[in-house]
């Protein structure tokens, strides 16, 4: 049906929009159907499996760019649809496996309006009690949560300034070709996905946004690195291999830096604003994405790509202050030999 490349463009718009509203649904689900002390360990496999599935999708693609299957690009077409089916498949089984969340209702305890004691004949006396869940309208995010979500904005701004252009940066300083591309973003895909679930275990002794800024700091002198090596650019399979290996480097490090922001965000919430909260942490992401992407394209072809480079750890350097300025509350650290111990 898409015959031009601004139909192309429209559908992975209304593509996008789609998967983004569901991100924060998915999340709020397995939040509400698990115990708080193991969010970082579900939200962490969670995210593992999908990065398996990502990593899947990557080797089909490399296997159709390798082999020969006759169909030519017009497999592309066919790939679509059985992509179609999977999301359909996928959203049947939802519906019969998937629990919504239940509102807790702790009633020993009661509102401070009904604590005053009335004292009647025992016939009048209440034998029920209605219990009415709160909604978030009325509630408003704190200013600490606020500064949260603003530090994830410019986090995400930065780090798109660097991935963005990076393939384009080794398509023209390289000649890397698009097999190469694939092996890149299938290698960054498969460190994802091998380092959720340690990544969950570190968090749990460490600390969430102490992880966070350990992970950020060390993306923020990759940046630094990999914007003085680009000054000396050499056409050698080395420097190719270099660059495809510290892209696939930092998918792991996304791992880290990825859960201690959803760890962080779903323990600094209160219930009754979580589902908010977590969509506005999304929607930032989503709007970090399309600044860096915009940003990221003036600065790489007007200035270069060592400039783009620096601006980008500068920018992420940033938010690295606004988290040590602020210091948001972090999650309960686990001591490893009271674990042990246990």
């Amino acid at each position: 049906m898409v015959k031009s490349i601004p139909e192309y463009v429209l559908m992975l718009v209304i593509f996008q929009l789609i998967a983004m509203a569901s991100v924060p649904v998915s999340t709020l689900l397995i939040l509400e159907n698990s115990e708080k002390s193991l969010w970082s360990k579900i939200m962490a496999r969670f995210n593992s499996y999908s990065a398996v599935g990502t990593v899947i999708g990557l080797g089909i693609g490399v296997f159709v760019l390798f082999y020969d299957t006759g169909f030519g690009t017009s497999i592309i077409k066919y790939l679509y649809v059985i992509a179609a089916f999977a999301y359909l498949i996928s959203g049947i089984v939802s519906l019969f496996f998937l629990k919504e969340g239940k509102t807790n209702l702790k009633r020993e305890r009661l509102w401070y309006l009904y604590t005053v004691r009335v004292i009647e004949r025992i016939r009048y006396f209440p034998t029920h009690i209605l219990h009415i869940p709160e909604r978030s309208a009325g509630y408003k995010v704190p200013r600490f949560l606020k500064n949260y979500l603003i530090t994830a904005l410019i986090f995400m701004i930065g780090f798109q300034m660097f991935f963005i252009p990076y393939p384009v940066f080794m398509i023209r300083e390289f000649n890397a070709t698009n097999a190469d591309v694939y092996i890149m973003y299938l290698l960054n895909s498969l460190m994802s996905a091998s380092t959720y679930i340690p990544a969950s275990r570190y968090i749990n002794y460490v600390g969430s946004n102490k992880m966070l800024s350990y992970s950020v700091l060390i993306r923020i002198f990759i940046f630094i690195l990999m914007g003085i090596v680009s000054f000396f650019v050499i056409n050698s399979i080395l420097y190719l291999t270099l660059f495809i290996l510290v892209y696939g480097i930092m998918g792991g490090i996304w791992s880290f830096i990825g859960l201690s922001e959803v760890t962080s965000i779903s323990n600094m919430s209160d219930p009754v604003i979580r589902g908010r909260v977590i969509g506005l942490y999304n929607s930032f992401n989503g709007i970090g994405q399309i600044i860096g992407s915009g940003i990221s394209g003036f600065i790489a072809f007007d200035i270069g790509y060592p400039a783009d480079f620096f601006i980008a750890a500068i920018i992420v350097t940033s938010g690295l202050l606004i988290i040590k300025k602020t210091k948001p509350p972090d999650t309960e650290i686990i001591s490893r030999k009271k674990t042990l111990q246990v």
